[in-house]
C-alpha cells in the first residue's frame, strides 16, 4: 500500500480546502494512512482526529519561507511518502524546491486556472512554470483548467479527479435549524450565493442583477473577504440593502442552502465549482456563469468544455448558464427562474441526480486507481 502526504497552505474555508478534507478523510476510512502538512497550522476545518497533520507554523509569512523549507524537508524525510500531492501556490512551491533533495513522485493538484489567477503578477506564474520541471503529474479538477493552461505549462502526466462533495455532512447538516435572527429572511423567496467576497467571485453583477428584478425575494450573501465593505455600499447604492443579507462565513452553510430557493454563482472563474454540487445536493435549481472552468462541466456535462457563451444565456440539461461579468444576462436568468415555477421545480428533481456523480465515495475511489494506491 502506497503513503501519500498531502501538502496545503491552510485549512481556512474554501473550496480547495474541503476538497483535501474529503479526499483524506475518504482514504482513511478505505483503510489508508494518509497524512497531511500544512503550511500554518489555520483550520475552519475539521478533520478526523485519527489522520496524522503537521503544521509548519503558525503563520504563514514571506518572513519564513526559509523555516518552511527545511521543516518540510525534515518531515518528507520522516515520514517518507511514496506521493506528495500538493495544493495551493505557496505548497506546491515548496514541494517542488524539495524534490533534489528527497526524491519521490510530486503531484501538483491544480484547482484553479493559474494564468486567471496571476493575471496581474505574471512574474509568479513565469517562475512556477519553470519549477514545474520537478513535478512528475499533474491532477486537475476540471478539464476547463487543462484546456486553458495545457500550452501554457511543462507537459507532464495528467490525471483528471473532479473534487468530492460530503453528501453525508450536507443531509446531516442541512436539516439543522436556522437561527430564530435568520427566519423573517425566508418568509419570501429567497436567492443564495456562497463564496469568498473577492475579485474571483463578481458578487458586485450579482447585486447588480438581483438589483434589477421586480419579484420580491431577497438575496442571501454567504462569506467574507476583502470587498466586503463595498459590495455593501453597492447594496446600498442600488437600494437593495434591506433585501440582501451578508451573513459572513458560516460553518454551516447547507441549512441556508436548503431553505432557500435558487442558488446562483456570478463567479468570473473557477477552478471546479464545489458550491454548485453542494446546492444541487440541497435540491436547489442553479444558475451560474459560463465562466473558466468548472460550471459547465457540471451544469451541461455533454457540451464542448471550451465553448464560451457571449451575451447569452443557456437553459442547460442541469441548470442555467449565464455570460459571466454580464449583470444583464444574470438578471433575465434569475428572472426566468423566480417566475417559471415549472423550470425551477424541474431543475429541483434533476440537481440531486447531477450531484451524485461527484460523490465522496465514487471521487475517493477514483482517486485509488488513478494514483494506483
Amino acid at each position: 500500500m502506497k503513503k501519500i502526504l498531502f501538502i496545503i497552505d491552510n485549512l481556512k474555508g474554501g473550496g480547495a480546502e474541503k476538497a483535501i478534507k474529503i479526499i483524506v478523510e475518504g482514504l482513511y476510512e478505505k483503510g489508508y494512512d494518509p497524512s497531511i502538512i500544512l503550511l500554518e497550522d489555520k483550520k475552519d476545518y475539521v478533520i478526523n482526529k485519527n489522520v496524522k497533520i503537521f503544521s509548519l507554523s503558525n503563520n504563514l509569512t514571506k518572513y519564513n519561507f526559509i523555516m518552511l523549507f527545511f521543516s518540510l524537508l525534515k518531515l518528507l524525510k520522516n515520514i517518507n511518502p511514496d506521493i506528495v500531492y500538493a495544493t495551493n501556490t505557496k505548497s506546491q512551491v515548496l514541494s517542488l524546491l524539495t524534490k533534489p533533495f528527497f526524491k519521490t513522485k510530486r503531484v501538483i493538484n491544480i484547482q484553479v486556472d493559474l494564468t486567471k489567477q496571476y493575471d496581474d503578477r505574471k512574474y509568479i506564474f513565469y517562475i512556477f512554470n519553470k519549477l514545474l520541471k520537478c513535478t512528475d503529474a499533474y491532477s486537475f479538477i476540471s478539464y476547463g483548467i487543462y484546456e486553458n493552461l495545457k500550452k501554457e505549462i511543462i507537459e507532464r502526466e495528467n490525471i483528471f479527479i473532479p473534487n468530492a462533495i460530503d453528501f453525508v455532512e450536507i443531509d446531516t447538516l442541512k436539516k439543522e435549524e436556522i437561527d430564530d435572527k435568520y427566519k423573517h429572511i425566508f418568509e419570501k423567496k429567497v436567492f443564495i450565493t456562497i463564496g469568498r467576497l473577492t475579485e474571483q467571485k463578481g458578487q458586485w453583477n450579482l447585486l447588480k442583477a438581483f438589483s434589477l428584478l421586480d419579484s420580491d425575494a431577497n438575496l442571501i450573501i454567504l462569506g467574507s473577504g476583502e470587498k466586503e465593505v463595498e459590495l455593501k455600499e453597492l447594496a446600498i447604492k442600488y437600494n437593495i440593502y434591506n433585501k440582501v443579507f451578508f451573513l459572513g462565513f458560516q460553518k454551516n452553510p447547507f441549512k441556508f442552502l436548503y431553505q432557500s430557493d435558487i442558488f446562483v454563482l456570478s463567479s468570473l472563474w473557477e477552478g471546479f465549482g464545489n458550491v454548485i454540487v453542494e446546492a444541487m445536493r440541497c435540491n436547489l435549481p442553479i444558475i451560474s456563469t459560463d465562466c473558466p472552468s468548472g460550471p459547465r462541466e457540471i451544469i451541461a456535462p455533454n457540451s464542448d468544455v471550451t465553448q464560451k457563451l457571449k451575451d447569452a444565456i443557456d437553459i442547460s440539461e442541469y441548470g442555467i448558464l449565464v455570460d459571466d461579468n454580464n449583470p444583464t444576462q444574470l438578471y433575465s436568468a434569475m428572472n426566468i427562474m423566480v417566475n417559471d415555477d415549472s423550470l425551477s421545480l424541474g431543475y429541483r428533481a434533476k440537481s440531486k441526480e447531477r450531484a451524485q456523480e461527484y460523490s465522496k465515495d465514487l471521487i475517493v475511489n477514483k482517486f485509488i486507481k488513478e494514483f494506483e494506491l
